[in-house]
């Protein structure tokens, strides 16, 4: 029987997965599969995620060869790849992104200078050197994030295994995608969840934290402030980036609510004398609305805390996210069954362990944060 597989080597095999095989799992990214024997699977899974009769039956026999087998798995990883891509990552809209090329940590350095133009040369004199410029150096590092899940033999011979499989690429899709906004909001929000992150947001950094609720005036007001800010090098104001706010779902009205105002009337008085005017709303500023900070802001004052962050790609970046370089997208396995038949034969990892007949598949995510530079930030507890 000539098998439809072929096991690459060297660069081949670095080029084709997202990394190499260790004992005791398939890759199926490892692997070239035919087209004829990828279709193949995705038929007879479909058929069977289907309901259509004898189709259960039928997968369960193609399961019993190893090529079909790793066809099945690099349909699901394909399609695991293709509903990762469609979710959304809401954010990427408030966070700058780089990537690692291992697991030790990555310099981050913003550098920022504080003159405009040349200085004046006089005859004969040295040309000054640039002495009012500045960086900030931190670290970025990536971490490993997964889980392990189980399917018994048995459930899998009453072809109630069907479900899930069908369910598995978009879980592990899914939860990829959740490991990354989680790993994004922890530079915004505290390491046990229990409000701002004040490890970055702080009186030694300028931003510390108020205790204001999120409201036109307000906002106007950190929008001034943040145009008002200075080098803490040359003590001149430098041009703020531009701006956005980071809101909650439970803010998400009222920040639409304060950028749909159009005019704006107020009342003065004076004694007993009163005036009301009207003047147009200035406040411009775009804004992320990231429902993980419901979830991961477990603090009392959750519901009313936001933010005002630069922009992603503009100057002084203040919100890192990281990926290890050749594994951005998520990574899902098969455990083999690492037993063999009495009259020898590989076992079907489909058709449970040796040790308690279960079937194991695993995702695996690699992501890491690193909160930059503090200038142009702002956080509020809301009251």
């Amino acid at each position: 029987m000539t098998s439809n597989i072929e096991v690459l080597h060297g660069n081949a095999a670095v080029e084709a997965a997202s990394d190499a095989d260790f004992p005791g799992a398939t890759n199926p990214r490892n692997y070239q599969i035919t087209e004829s024997l990828m279709d193949k699977a995705m038929t007879l899974m479909e058929d069977a995620f289907r309901g259509k009769w004898g189709a259960a039956q039928r997968l369960a026999e193609a399961f019993a060869t190893s090529d079909f087998t790793l066809a099945a798995f690099a349909a699901i990883d394909t399609e695991m790849q293709r509903q990762y891509d469609e979710l959304p990552s809401t954010w990427r809209g408030y966070t700058d992104v780089t990537t690692v090329n291992d697991f030790r940590p990555k310099r981050l350095l913003d550098k920022w200078r504080n003159t405009v133009g040349f200085d004046l040369v006089p005859e004969l004199t040295e040309y000054p050197a640039e002495d009012a410029r500045g960086h900030a150096l931190n670290e970025i590092a990536v971490a490993k994030f997964g889980r392990r899940f189980a399917i018994s033999w048995e459930s899998w011979i009453n072809n109630e295994a069907i479900q899930e499989f069908e369910d598995l690429p978009g879980v592990i899709a899914r939860q990829a995608r959740e490991t990354e906004a989680i790993n994004a909001v922890s530079n915004l929000i505290a390491a046990d969840r229990n409000g701002v992150n004040t490890a970055f947001f702080k009186a030694g950094n300028g931003n510390a934290p108020t205790a204001l609720p999120l409201t036109l005036d307000n906002l106007d007001g950190v929008l001034d402030l943040m145009a008002a800010r200075k080098s803490k090098i040359s003590g001149r104001t430098v041009a703020a980036p531009p701006l956005q706010v980071v809101v909650p779902q439970t803010l998400k009205r009222t920040i639409e609510r304060i950028l749909a105002v159009r005019t704006i009337k107020k009342t003065t008085t004076s004694g007993s004398d009163s005036t009301e005017f009207e003047y147009d709303n200035y406040v411009n500023v775009d804004y992320v609305v990231d429902p993980m900070l419901d979830y991961w802001n477990t603090g009392s004052k959750a519901a009313g805390t936001w933010f005002v962050v630069p922009k992603p790609k503009t100057a002084r970046p203040a919100l890192w996210a990281a990926y290890l370089r050749g594994h951005e997208q998520p990574d899902i396995r098969v455990k083999s069954s690492a037993s063999q038949r009495v009259g020898g034969g590989d076992v079907s990892p489909l058709e449970g362990s040796f040790e308690i007949d279960d079937i194991q598949y695993r995702g695996r995510h690699i992501v890491g944060h690193q909160n930059g530079d503090p200038t142009f930030t702002y956080a509020s507890n809301g009251s």
